[in-house]
């Protein structure tokens, strides 16, 4: 299964400032819930087609642990801190669970 993020970033923040803070918020997730693995964090380089602007694709073994990923996020000071620094630079955040078919 695969857990798609999408978002846009806020007028003000930087691709650099983006990738950054993405990939510590990632690191620190994949160690706290290992069933976790960032297939990558992806931008639209030529502004065709819709939004989102940033794409991130993660793989994770059952449905079931999301809710593992909701109670470690629930007390987890230091991973809410991290997504609190991607909120300041993002924004129309959008997230879906899919299957791969092919």
């Amino acid at each position: 299964m695969y857990y798609l993020v999408g978002f846009n970033p806020k007028p003000e923040a930087k691709r650099r400032q983006i990738v950054e803070a993405y990939k510590n918020f990632s690191k620190h997730f994949e160690k706290k819930l290992p069933q976790f693995k960032l297939m990558g964090l992806y931008v639209r380089n030529v502004l065709l087609g819709s939004k989102p602007h940033y794409l991130a694709i993660w793989q994770l073994p059952n449905f079931s642990d999301l809710d593992e990923w909701n109670k470690v996020f629930a007390i987890d000071k230091k991973g809410r801190e991290l997504a609190n620094v991607l909120s300041e630079l993002a924004t129309d955040w959008e997230a879906k669970v899919m299957s791969k078919l092919i």
